[in-house]
């Protein structure tokens, strides 16, 4: 790494050297870890009456989310109701960025209310002991580089209210109201290196990953997940765990460990639903609970003719929100064939 990066680093380093860092703790050797990986695979095992070797079963599922598709849902609508312009896939910190060059998150989404979901992501992405690292390390530049909210896990869990509205003065780094959006005051803070969200459609879901964003998605290049960092679950609802629960791709199953188990419900919990389709085969049914997820955060700016092999678009809407007319659905289809083609994107239809 040259001096220049180090004084003024790039997001493009700043995302490298971040999923290298967390990669090479995660990949340490942790017999206490392994341990608690085994006995969640015998659980799994008893439930489903399977025998023989562990190791062999965990490679089964392991091998299963490494194979699963890197998704991004989303609602037709927004996407395609009017022309689509875009050539990236901008996250909402870089998004919230003016022309002026700061950072005015909105509170205008109900599904990731701005300053909670600030919170929860410093927390998944950030250990806490890199806020105390030296100033001149590694671990202080990525701190600062990635940080928003300066929110501590100690005091977040310490509250006992989680990342909420209520527990919103611990993000003490984020000024400013729903009017006018919000700032963060720390000036090295990068807006452009923070994480693309997705997830792993394991299940084969037919409407991607989790259709609680939308019943269409994009099918993101294969390559994006080496590079991923991995959640069981939400991490909006796991924020509290910190980065304890992260898993890289080579880890990946790993994340059974803290896969819930619950065979009190239909559908059962995470644990049950990637055994049933990363162990046993089976396509899963739509789904919009966020606890069902495979999270991945993504550390590199997506350009679509890149990045986006595919995208599967459905007609299909939540029960709540008025169909599309046919004048309105035409239009949709319209205009994203013209953006398939325009970015070298393939693009396919859900059924129904």
């Amino acid at each position: 790494m040259s001096f220049l990066s180090k004084i003024n680093p790039t997001t493009k380093s700043i995302q490298k050297e971040y999923v290298e860092k967390r990669q090479r703790a995660l990949y340490a050797n942790d017999p206490a870890k392994t341990e608690r990986v085994r006995k969640k695979v015998e659980q799994l095992m008893a439930l489903y009456k399977v025998t023989g070797d562990w190791h062999d079963h965990y490679l089964k599922v392991h091998r299963g989310l490494q194979d699963s598709h890197l998704t991004i849902n989303l609602e037709a609508g927004n996407w395609f109701a009017r022309e689509n312009r875009y050539d990236s896939y901008g996250q909402m910190y870089e998004r919230s960025v003016g022309a002026d060059g700061k950072m005015r998150l909105q509170n205008t989404d109900a599904k990731n209310p701005a300053v909670p979901r600030a919170m929860a992501d410093d927390l998944v992405t950030i250990p806490d002991e890199w806020a105390n690292a030296h100033p001149f390390s590694q671990r202080k530049r990525l701190y600062n580089a990635l940080n928003a909210s300066g929110v501590s896990l100690e005091e977040v869990v310490t509250s006992k209210k989680g990342v909420s509205a209520s527990n919103a003065a611990l993000a003490h780094k984020l000024k400013g109201d729903d009017a006018a959006g919000y700032g963060s005051t720390n000036s090295r803070f990068k807006a452009t290196a923070k994480q693309v969200f997705a997830a792993l459609n394991y299940g084969m879901r037919p409407h991607g990953s989790s259709t609680y964003y939308g019943f269409s998605y994009l099918v993101l290049n294969p390559e994006l997940k080496k590079n991923a960092i991995y959640y069981p679950g939400d991490t909006f609802y796991i924020a509290t765990r910190g980065t304890s629960s992260q898993a890289t791709f080579n880890t990946i199953g790993a994340l059974l460990e803290s896969a819930l188990v619950r065979p009190q419900l239909g559908q059962g919990g995470l644990g049950q639903q990637v055994w049933e389709s990363c162990h046993d085969f089976k396509s899963l049914a739509d789904t919009d609970e966020g606890d069902l997820l495979v999270e991945a955060h993504i550390f590199k700016k997506l350009k679509l003719s890149e990045d986006v092999h595919s995208l599967v678009l459905s007609r299909q809407r939540k029960s709540s929100q008025a169909p599309w007319s046919n004048l309105e659905w035409d239009l949709i289809c319209k205009n994203a064939t013209t953006w398939c083609a325009k970015n070298g994107i393939r693009l396919t239809f859900a059924s129904p």
